[in-house]
């Protein structure tokens, strides 16, 4: 199996789960009183585990590489999980019968995605000093 595919399968899970959760139709949905702002939290809490887990993917790539590659990187995932979050949100209004897009929860996952990218870069970059710390004593 070579490097790309491997790096790929935790951003390749959350993608499926996503995928799976936003295609259900809405008769499968429970029918729940609706707590004001909950699906917004969980829209960001999803791309945000996404963008998350496809940045620590590759995470060996992106502590041994330089700056460029991390900053690049960086963008390309933001991108997908932006990308991603608008396409669900599509397919969701005019594919998925009794389910409706919405651009609240469209920007829900963009912060999502943005949250867990910068996240994935802060503790990546705090692992990487620490193993360079431990290589220098």
């Amino acid at each position: 199996m070579d490097r790309f595919t491997r790096n790929s399968y935790p951003g390749v899970l959350c993608a499926v789960v996503i995928l799976l959760l936003t295609g259900l139709p809405g008769s499968f949905l429970p029918h729940v009183k609706p707590v004001i702002g909950i699906d917004k939290v969980v829209h960001l809490l999803m791309y945000a585990v996404f963008t998350y887990a496809t940045l620590w993917g590759y995470r060996e790539p992106f502590m041994n590489n330089g700056k460029n590659y991390r900053r690049k990187a960086f963008w390309i995932t933001l991108s997908l999980g932006i990308v991603y979050g608008a396409l669900t949100e599509v397919m969701q209004e005019f594919l998925v019968p009794g389910r409706n897009g919405n651009m609240y929860d469209w920007l829900a996952d963009v912060v999502g995605s943005i949250f867990g990218a910068i996240i994935a870069v802060f503790l990546l970059r705090d692992r990487n000093n620490l193993k360079n710390e431990a290589l220098d004593k």
